[in-house]
């Protein structure tokens, strides 16, 4: 069930990338090892911005959430999936049962241990990801280098290169304004908790200028 889930994710998301005139086989790991990052759920709408603004200029935000609502509702499925196998014992009455109850350990050990070889298999994928970004600047390298001078042969043979290439340069161009956005928000975080020390800071000072004015006025006060 859970592998016909991930399937129907991965044909959307192909079709998706057909339909937007651009190399499916580029974007679609890309894509989805964001999906599968330890970012959260802000990070991973930035980074699919990001990444969908090198595909189209058009209807960006409802794509992006098109692409998290399929991806957490192939999750939720998974999950959905797990109770529907447990439940039917329980609604029969046999888990009191030793036998049955045997067999339910045995069930739910086979589905934690598929869904522990499904970690492991994000874990895969996320090396994968890092990979396809070094073969993707590797080709793009190797493809500058050796650009063929005569026209004719560039016409003939160097099509599907060229539209490689060129989104060999997107998905690079998407990942470093990834980054940059990254540094940017971190150095406004930083920025604003500085800010709000430094307003506690200056509130503190009026405070404590308050109470020494006070003691003051006390103790100048004639007896």
């Amino acid at each position: 069930m859970a592998e016909a889930l991930a399937c129907d994710f991965d044909d959307w998301l192909k079709f998706t990338l057909v339909a937007l005139n651009t190399d499916d086989e580029v974007f679609s790991p890309y894509i989805k090892g964001i999906l599968e990052g330890d970012e959260n759920a802000e990070e991973k709408l930035e980074a699919l911005q990001g990444i969908l603004t090198e595909i189209t200029e058009n209807g960006i935000d409802d794509l992006c959430q098109d692409i998290l609502k399929k991806w957490n509702l192939r999750d939720d499925s998974c999950v959905e999936d797990v109770s529907v196998q447990v439940r039917p014992l329980r609604e029969e009455g046999h888990v009191e049962d030793v036998s049955v109850q045997v067999g339910l350990d045995e069930k739910l050990a086979k589905i934690m241990g598929e869904q522990a070889q499904c970690v492991v298999t994000t874990k895969s994928r996320s090396r994968d990801e890092e990979n396809l970004k070094s073969a993707i600047l590797a080709q793009y390298s190797q493809v500058s280098d050796g650009e063929v001078t005569d026209s004719d042969q560039e016409e003939e043979g160097s099509g599907g290169l060229g539209i490689r290439n060129t989104n060999a340069e997107e998905v690079i161009k998407a990942e470093r304004r990834r980054d940059k956005d990254k540094e940017e928000s971190q150095r406004k975080k930083e920025k604003d908790k500085e800010d709000s020390y430094l307003v506690m800071l200056g509130s503190l000072v009026l405070v404590v200028e308050h109470h020494v004015m006070q003691i003051v006025g006390i103790r100048s006060v004639p007896p």
